[in-house]
């Protein structure tokens, strides 16, 4: 199937400088959003916790019910959301606070350990919100057994005692924050006499710490430019140097743009969203690599040919192929992104933009930066070259012209082929 019509010449290098303006002020806008109003930042990289609940199929509960309990919990309205169908009743709570909660836990527990050890054995006691409802508790006088210890919180369901390293100190393990949440959500909406397990269940709940929501920040921007220097190495070495940076750049403007688009619109930025901008990379890099190889083919083939019309000329080629990939995978991200629900949406959009950026990139960004590089050679070769005896920098030959004598090549394109021809004549009879 041609989707594109065979012989098709459209001159996409021409167009460069145009495309060039549109690309650095999208990247400096988005570069700008995220300095400065910043990503919507999802609990995966804050810390916080994420609950849902699933209501059963007797009890219809609305979306402006369940904001209306949060708030009465001191939780905004906006931390609930629905997903699935509507008549699947689950709701995802996410709470960015990962402290809150912890107060009243806090004073049951010590409560509970006063009247059994008296006012003065509490010497210190925090809420260690890193690792979740865990309360760590350090006492005076004499060690005291964990059996016993455990027998005073015994009244604290769920409540654990666990051995700490220190010295008279111990760690209190108990329930999660998220699972007192929901089953206080699921009371809200329970008639007289029925239980918490009657109007639904918490499906799940999960508690980040600020501290690991951190590290994982950290080590997904990590990520993301270990990859694109690995790709700098890979593209160097597979064609040659001038190949690299167009491909890098490329990735980078990708990146940047999806991530300008998602602070722009607010959506969450989430783990989801780290995974669909390495599968960017891969997928803008796939793209570049297949009009780089018809480059590299041509450029063998027609070693005469203008740089410019020889890269529009391996575009074109490749066109019907670009457009076929590009649309098949785009049609599946728009299933993805209305069908799959919200726990795929993050994914699917990002997806989705990165197809249409990645295929423009390819074409008005990575392709036409082979001519820029190509032109700079002879000056970078004179910058780098060794200085002659009368301190000027040593002129290389060929460097003062961009083109041969037909007005074809460049000065380092025809620098190479020399090279080409010497190797291939026969060796001259030596004297």
């Amino acid at each position: 199937m041609n989707l594109i019509k065979p012989g098709t010449n459209i001159d996409f290098v021409g167009k460069r400088k145009i495309a060039g303006i549109v690309s650095f002020t999208m990247v400096v806008a988005s570069l700008l959003l995220f300095f400065i109003k910043g990503p919507n930042w999802g609990i995966d990289f804050t810390g916080g916790t994420e609950i849902t609940i699933d209501f059963a199929d007797g009890h219809p509960v609305e979306i402006a019910g369940v904001r209306k309990v949060l708030e009465g919990l001191g939780v905004s309205g906006d931390a609930v959301q629905g997903i699935g169908d509507p008549e699947e009743q689950m709701f995802v709570i996410r709470i960015q606070d990962p402290t809150f909660g912890t107060e009243g836990l806090k004073d049951g527990i010590e409560q509970a350990l006063v009247a059994r050890f008296g006012p003065d054995w509490i010497q210190e006691s925090f809420f260690d919100v890193q690792v979740g409802a865990r309360l760590s508790l350090r006492y005076g006088g004499d060690p005291v057994p964990l059996t016993t210890i455990q027998q005073a919180v015994a009244g604290i369901d769920g409540a654990s005692v666990v051995e700490s390293p220190d010295d008279n100190t111990v760690y209190i393990r108990v329930p999660g924050i998220g699972q007192s949440v929901g089953e206080t959500v699921l009371k809200a909406f329970a008639a007289d006499g029925e239980t918490v397990e009657q109007v639904g269940q918490v499906v799940s709940a999960e508690t980040i710490g600020p501290r690991v929501g951190g590290d994982l920040r950290r080590q997904g921007f990590i990520a993301v430019m270990a990859t694109l220097g690995l790709v700098l190495l890979y593209v160097a070495f597979r064609f040659e140097i001038a190949f690299a940076p167009g491909a890098v750049l490329a990735l980078f403007h990708d990146v940047v743009i999806v991530i300008g688009i998602f602070t722009l619109t607010r959506q969450e930025f989430n783990l989801s969203m780290i995974g669909a901008l390495l599968t960017i990379i891969g997928y803008s890099l796939n793209d570049t690599i297949v009009i780089y190889d018809r480059i590299r083919e041509n450029m063998s083939r027609y070693r005469r040919r203008d740089t410019t019309q020889l890269i529009n000329t391996s575009i074109n080629e490749t066109l019907n192929r670009t457009v076929a990939t590009s649309l098949t995978t785009g049609v599946a991200m728009v299933a993805f992104l209305f069908l799959g629900g919200p726990v795929i949406e993050t994914f699917a959009m990002a997806i989705l933009l990165g197809v249409f950026f990645g295929t423009y990139s390819t074409v008005y960004v990575a392709s036409p930066m082979i001519v820029l590089t190509e032109d700079l050679k002879p000056y970078l070769a004179r910058v780098f070259a060794p200085l002659a005896s009368g301190g000027e920098p040593a002129k290389v030959e060929g460097d003062t012209a961009g083109t041969s004598e037909d007005g074809a090549l460049s000065a380092s394109q025809r620098r190479r082929l020399e090279r080409k021809e010497r190797r291939v004549s026969p060796s001259e009879p030596t004297t």
